[in-house]
């Protein structure tokens, strides 16, 4: 049986669609959770509502306050895992559009014998039918993003549509006492995730056939603002403490630099100084935390830390990403999008 995770924060609209766009096509004996996650009592009465047009199958679940992806998820997590007979997870974010046959797919590239036991799959952006996201790929600067050619190597799923088994669940819980880190709050909570399977031997594939439509950071106001800024980048530096190798580290310390450097003067030509000194000052914050979590990681490693190379893709990042943030840097800054106030 696979339970289908879904969380609505202010996103009732997108929501209700990707359920009409699900439900019809869950295999029959399949359930859907789906958390509210601290939205206003109007997108809650509308989430509501939607729900109810579907059957027993759909459960709605409450927070009054936003837990984030992470906790949100760990909540429905504990809900779906309650039931012995759940042996599959399927994360699924409210702004997506699945096409029929997508779990099918995604299930077809199980094979818990290679210990295969997370899946990715094909992510399309719906404005251009462009690739939105193959899974995540880990670039030689030490930046995760969203893998964006099939040519790439395939770190693991997104969370956006990631597909689990339980006992990968349960063995990750097990071993680091945590599904997802909830001090990551959103964003690069998936990678962690991830490369904590990995370091328990599990592996992950790709699912070409299962393709799902996702519009993108709806719920966080849109990939440019803030929010996503200090998240994405604060979290980055989080999990290269915790789960990352120290030779490998150390050797790509040039490249790291090189990043940061550029990270700096970009958002600094936009305007975003005050952010950035947030995030690299919570992020410094927070890094004994994660110290403390290192050292459980790498005491559960069940393959070696000369394995890692072989998950890292060998070009700095996205192909092009070089050139066009050279261009952006001599074209006329624009202010960047004010965070948006989370409830």
């Amino acid at each position: 049986m696979i339970a289908i995770l879904i969380i609505n924060h202010g996103t009732a609209a997108a929501t209700r669609s990707c359920l009409e766009a699900l439900v019809p096509a869950l295999p029959a004996d399949a359930r859907v959770f789906v958390l509210d996650n601290g939205s206003l009592p109007e997108d809650v009465d509308q989430l509501s509502n939607a729900i109810a047009a579907h059957d027993s199958r759909v459960t709605l679940s409450l927070s009054l306050k936003n837990l984030g992806f992470a906790g949100g998820m760990n909540l429905l997590l504990r809900q779906a895992l309650g039931d012995p007979s759940v042996d599959q997870v399927l994360l699924l974010n409210s702004d997506a559009a699945p096409k029929a046959g997508f779990i099918a797919a995604m299930q077809a590239q199980l094979d818990p014998p290679s210990r295969t036991e997370m899946v990715a799959a094909n992510m399309r952006n719906p404005s251009n039918g462009g690739v939105d996201s193959l899974g995540i790929t880990l670039y030689r600067s030490t930046l995760a993003s969203n893998r964006k050619r099939e040519d790439e190597i395939l770190l693991g799923p997104s969370g956006g549509c990631a597909l689990f088994t339980r006992r990968l669940l349960e063995d990750v819980r097990t071993s680091h006492g945590e599904w997802f880190d909830e001090r990551f709050f959103c964003y690069a909570e998936d990678t962690d995730l991830v490369l904590r399977a990995r370091w328990l031997g599990y592996r992950a594939a790709y699912a070409a056939d299962a393709v799902v439509d996702h519009a993108g950071s709806l719920s966080s106001g849109g990939p440019e603002n803030d929010f996503v800024l200090y998240h994405g980048i604060r979290n980055s530096l989080w999990w290269l403490a915790k789960d990352a190798p120290g030779g490998w580290l150390a050797r790509s310390l040039p490249l790291f630099i090189l990043l940061h450097c550029g990270i700096v003067v970009r958002h600094l030509r936009r305007g975003r100084a005050r952010v950035l000194w947030r995030l690299y000052r919570d992020a410094v914050r927070g890094l004994p935390a994660m110290f403390e979590k290192r050292r459980v990681v790498k005491a559960t490693r069940r393959v070696s830390a000369s394995e890692f190379g072989a998950w890292v893709e060998p070009h700095f990042y996205e192909r092009d990403y070089v050139r066009r943030a050279w261009r952006e840097l001599w074209q006329p800054a624009k202010p960047a999008p004010a965070e948006e106030p989370k409830n």
